[in-house]
């Protein structure tokens, strides 16, 4: 392949230059050939002239002939007077008169003839050849002349006389014709009748014989007979330039071939040396790919071994927490019975500590639970606007008995500027919270500060910050903070914690939309944050595009006659809204309870016309609460409809299967939420059902 590669080059440069070789060739020849048209038809044009020139001037002879035969006749043919008449004429010209088979010169003008002399040879041919017209013998050479004949006999003169005049010329001494144009171009050369030879050439305008060049001829008419002008270019007629064009055309043609060729090659060799090394690095590459193949490969069986191997620990985490959780509450269940029995103090103790420590292995078996949910994408949060400062006075509130027991004062939380919504789940929200708040009380100093402050973080974005004034982290122990069960030393102190709770509380804000991090200066303390998105209050929203004011307020029963909805949810901010949209309807009372439990005595005990149900309560699930119900012959007949930010398909279809009467999706849908008012409160019976 290399050989052929490096052949391919020279036979591309070979045919290339071979081609544009034979295109330069082939123009040349072309444009020679249309040069030399053009230049042989002007001269024929220039050679034509010429010959009507000459033509013109040798037939001027004619004219003297006339002139002689007038006279003979004049003078009734008398010989004396023509000789004396032609005495001064350029020619050697007689007066013949034939006599039986001879001529005989009666009348001689010039010099070589004299009266009584008969004529014979070339000059006899001339006379014997003499008709009413100029008529022209053979040009006869000696060597050195040329002599050139003429005749002239019938009815011009006497019937028994002729005219003849003979012309001698030196043919190889240069004549000059400076008559003008166009035959100051020319090289003219003139023969007398018959072949173009040099014993038949009269006049030379060159030295130089024969005439080199191409050449042009015409024929020049003398009287009756035809004499031949041979004619070539002293230069070019179509210029200098458009002359030499064929052989410029021809000269740049192969240079520019040799100078593509030149080119092709050294592109063709680049080409291919670019192409090597292509080659050489697609071979690398391949290797390459197929390494990373391999590593790939292995790379995806390592994964699939983990993701089983993790499928595995999860099962085996909820399996595990399933029969922990059994004992366990039987544990919990008869320790919390001997607590109220008659104990001394030593076995109160000894209570105690069975106590603190079930519920210790009961929070760590759902804190691992929740990591293991989180993995496997199992973790249903039910996101919706949460209002921070009222979720924080919650937490503070939980957490107020822990600070009072580690001399912890608790300040902030309650300021404007906490008093924003943000997207979250508020059962997992108050456990981050919780569990951050927690942390900085165990974590601090004796009679130290936890500060709770709200800050935004961009346009749409809050950042909630918990500010301990503790001992601070070291910075080489940030990276294994976040790390599950990693105490970071604290678990050979007598602090209780199971070290999960700030790697479950990142991965829940992750879930949620949000960030957790820290920032801790050692000996001053730490500030533990939390971001989550922005969001508009939900009777902010519903005000906003003025849902209100566009239902239609319905007169209900009179005041006496009121009927009961309960509301089971524990985001103040969505009991709010119902509220406000309950008033669009007259006779109806909301009553609400924010957990569940709460709600299930409030049912048994008011027995409802409708109960709103949130699917996520932090102490037990909306799931539970309709079985509950739906379990108990005092509230199985109460309509219920489930209230959630969660809509999957799946769990709405089972929820429905379940027994609840629709299922309203956050955020609520006014008119869909009065209309279940109207059909199934206001025109239901009121009346109690029988217990």
């Amino acid at each position: 392949m290399a050989i052929t590669r490096r052949l391919r080059p020279a036979w591309l440069t070979i045919s290339v230059t071979l081609v544009l070789a034979i295109v330069t060739m082939v123009g040349f020849v072309l444009i020679e050939r249309n040069t030399n048209q053009q230049e042989q038809a002007l001269l024929q044009s220039n050679t034509n002239q010429a010959a009507d020139f000459a033509s013109e001037s040798l037939n001027a002879v004619g004219s003297l002939f006339s002139s002689a035969a007038g006279t003979v006749k004049s003078t009734n043919g008398s010989p004396s007077a023509f000789a004396h008449a032609e005495a001064g004429l350029p020619l050697t010209m007689l007066l013949v008169k034939k006599t039986g088979a001879a001529y005989v010169v009666t009348a001689a003008s010039g010099k070589g003839f004299h009266t009584g002399q008969v004529l014979g040879g070339a000059v006899q041919s001339t006379v014997e050849g003499a008709r009413s017209t100029l008529t022209t013998g053979p040009v006869t050479f000696n060597g050195k002349l040329s002599t050139a004949r003429f005749a002239l006999g019938g009815s011009t003169v006497p019937a028994a006389l002729i005219v003849y005049g003979q012309l001698t010329l030196n043919p190889f001494t240069t004549v000059s014709l400076t008559t003008g144009k166009p035959f100051e171009h020319l090289r003219i050369t003139l023969y007398g009748p018959g072949p173009v030879t040099t014993h038949n050439l009269l006049v030379s305008t060159s030295s130089s014989l024969p005439l080199r060049g191409p050449s042009a001829r015409a024929s020049v008419a003398v009287g009756s007979s035809e004499w031949t002008l041979v004619a070539v270019a002293r230069q070019p007629f179509i210029g200098g330039f458009a002359k030499s064009s064929p052989i410029i055309l021809l000269v740049l043609g192969l240079l520019m071939a040799i100078i593509i060729g030149i080119a092709i090659e050294i592109l063709a060799r680049r080409r291919d040396f670019a192409e090597t090394l292509v080659d050489e690095r697609t071979a690398t590459l391949e290797e390459a790919l197929k390494e990373r193949g391999h590593l790939q490969e292995a790379e995806q069986r390592a994964r699939e071994g983990a993701e089983a191997a993790n499928r595995s620990k999860n099962v085996f985490i909820s399996r595990m927490s399933h029969e922990l959780r059994t004992p366990l509450n039987a544990v919990i269940g008869f320790g919390q019975l001997l607590e109220l029995d008659g104990l001394t103090d030593d076995q109160r103790d000894s209570v105690d500590h069975i106590l603190r420590g079930g519920r210790h292995l009961l929070g760590l078996i759902n804190e691992v639970l929740d990591i293991a949910r989180i993995e496997t994408g199992d973790m249903t949060l039910s996101p919706e606007p949460v209002l921070v400062g009222d979720l924080l006075g919650d937490v503070l509130g939980l957490v107020r008995p822990l600070a009072a027991q580690h001399s912890i004062h608790l300040v902030g939380g309650r300021d404007a500027s906490c008093a924003e919504y943000v997207f979250a789940d508020r059962q997992r929200f108050q456990q981050v919270l919780l569990n951050l708040l927690s942390n900085a009380v165990k974590y601090n100093r004796v009679g130290g500060t936890v500060a709770v402050s709200c800050e935004p973080s961009g346009p749409i974005r809050m950042r909630i910050k918990v500010t301990d004034t503790g001992y601070g982290i070291p910075q080489e122990q940030l990276g294994r903070l976040f790390t599950p069960f990693d105490r970071l030393g604290a678990e050979r102190g007598e602090i209780e914690g199971t070290g999960i709770g700030l790697s479950l509380s990142r991965q829940l804000a992750e879930a949620m939309g949000g960030t957790l991090d820290v920032d801790t200066v050692v000996g001053q303390g730490s500030t533990f944050w939390v971001e989550l998105p922005l969001v508009e209050g939900p009777i902010e929203r519903y005000e906003r595009l003025n849902i209100f004011a566009s239902s239609d307020h319905v007169d209900g029963p009179p005041p006496g006659d009121r009927h009961a909805v309960l509301y089971i949810e524990d985001n103040l901010a969505n009991l709010s809204l119902v509220q406000r949209i309950v008033a669009q309807r007259d006779g109806i009372e909301i009553i609400p309870a924010m957990q569940g439990r709460l709600g299930l005595e409030l049912a048994q005990e008011h027995r409802p016309a409708l109960i709103l149900l949130d699917l996520h309560l932090p102490d037990i699930s909306g799931d539970e609460v309709l079985q509950r119900l739906r379990d108990d012959p005092k509230t199985a007949s109460i309509p219920v409809v489930m209230v959630s930010a969660e809509a999957t398909p799946g769990q709405v279809q089972r929820l429905l299967n379940a027994g609840a009467l629709a299922y309203l999706t956050k955020p609520i849908d006014i008119n869909q939420l009065l209309q279940i008012l109207d059909d199934h409160v206001l025109t239901a019976d009121s009346s109690p059902a029988p217990e």
